[in-house]
C-alpha cells in the first residue's frame, strides 16, 4: 500500500498529470443570463481514463463490475492511461460472478437521470440555470451517467455506485471535468440486489440518482467552495476499490445530511465529488502542523 500511495502522491504532484479540480470561474454577467444546455451522452464510462484495470462491463449497458481485482491493487487507482498497460487484466474473474445474473444487474442509467433531470427542473430552483434546449452562445453541458458494482473483498457483499461525469463547454472552451459520486446504504449480498428481476437494485440506484442529479446542478450552477486547506483525511470504501482505503479529500460542504468530499488528482478513477451520507466514511479533519 505505501507504494501506491507514493505513486499516487507522485501523480498529484506532476503538473503534466494533475488535474485541476477547482471549476471554471463563475460565468461574466452576459454568460449568465443564459441558462445552460443539458446534453446526456451515450459513450458512458471512458475505459482508458474512468475505469481502472480488470473491470468488467455488463453487455448493453453503461453498468460496470470491480472490487474483486487481484494483483499489487494500483490498477484499482488509476485508468489505463495512467498505468500505461490493458485494462483486461483479471476481467474474467468479474465475468464470472456475475454471469448468471448479469440480466437482472442492467439498469438504463441514462434514460433514468434525463427522467430525473426532468423531473427536478420542473421547479423553480434551477428554471433561470438550465435548459434541455441548446441556446446560441451559450453553455452546454455534457454528462456522462454510468453505473459501478463494487465487490467488497472476501465476500459477495456489493455496493452500488452512480456516477454522474460533466463537462461544461463554452464557445472553444472544453471546460474541466467534474464526477460526482453517489452511494447509499450498506453493501448488500449480491443475490439480494438481483432478486425479483433487479428491483432491489434499481430502488438503490434510482435513490441515489436523484441526491447526484441534485448535487451535480447544485454545484455547476453556483459552485460549492473550493478551499484548499479544508483538507480532509478519509477511511473506507471508494468507487472501484474492494477494501478499506485511506485516502486525502478537501470538504466542499454538505447537501442535506450527505458530506460532499472532492478528491483530486485527473487519474483517480474516483476523483470528483463524493456524495457521502453520514457515517458512510470515516472522517478526520487535517490540522496543519
Amino acid at each position: 500500500m505505501k507504494r501506491i500511495i507514493t505513486l499516487a502522491l507522485a501523480a498529484i504532484a506532476s503538473p503534466a498529470m494533475a488535474q485541476t479540480a477547482a471549476p471554471s470561474a463563475p460565468a461574466t454577467t452576459a454568460q449568465a443570463s443564459t441558462p445552460t444546455a443539458i446534453v446526456f451522452s451515450e459513450k458512458g464510462a471512458n475505459g482508458m481514463s474512468d475505469l481502472p484495470m480488470g473491470v468488467h462491463r455488463i453487455p448493453d449497458s453503461d453498468v460496470v463490475v470491480s472490487g474483486y481485482q487481484g494483483g499489487g491493487g494500483i490498477g484499482l487507482l488509476f485508468g489505463v492511461v495512467g498505468v500505461l498497460v490493458q485494462s483486461s487484466i483479471n476481467a474474467g474473474t468479474g465475468t464470472d460472478k456475475v454471469h448468471n445474473v448479469e440480466d437482472d444487474l442492467r439498469f438504463d442509467v441514462r434514460a433514468k437521470a434525463i427522467e430525473m433531470t426532468n423531473a427536478v427542473m420542473a421547479g423553480d430552483r434551477f428554471k433561470t440555470a438550465y435548459t434541455l434546449t441548446p441556446q446560441p452562445g451559450g453553455s452546454t453541458m455534457t454528462v456522462s451517467p454510468y453505473v459501478v458494482l463494487t465487490f467488497v473483498k472476501k465476500t459477495e457483499d456489493v455496493r452500488p455506485y452512480i456516477v454522474l461525469k460533466t463537462k461544461v463547454a463554452t464557445g472553444t472552451d472544453s471546460g474541466k471535468t467534474i464526477k460526482y459520486f453517489c452511494c447509499e446504504g450498506k453493501a448488500m449480498p449480491l443475490a439480494t440486489l438481483t432478486e425479483n428481476n433487479g428491483a432491489r437494485l434499481k430502488e438503490v440506484l434510482n435513490s441515489e440518482l436523484e441526491t447526484a442529479v441534485n448535487v451535480m446542478l447544485l454545484d455547476r450552477s453556483q459552485p460549492f467552495p473550493r478551499n484548499d486547506e479544508a483538507k480532509l483525511e478519509t477511511n473506507g470504501m471508494l468507487p472501484f476499490v474492494g477494501k478499506p482505503l485511506k485516502w486525502r479529500g478537501f470538504d466542499l460542504g454538505t447537501y442535506n445530511n450527505y458530506r460532499l468530499i472532492e478528491y483530486r488528482g485527473g487519474l483517480f478513477v474516483f476523483s470528483g465529488v463524493n456524495i457521502v451520507e453520514p457515517d458512510g466514511l470515516e472522517i478526520t479533519p487535517v490540522v496543519k502542523k
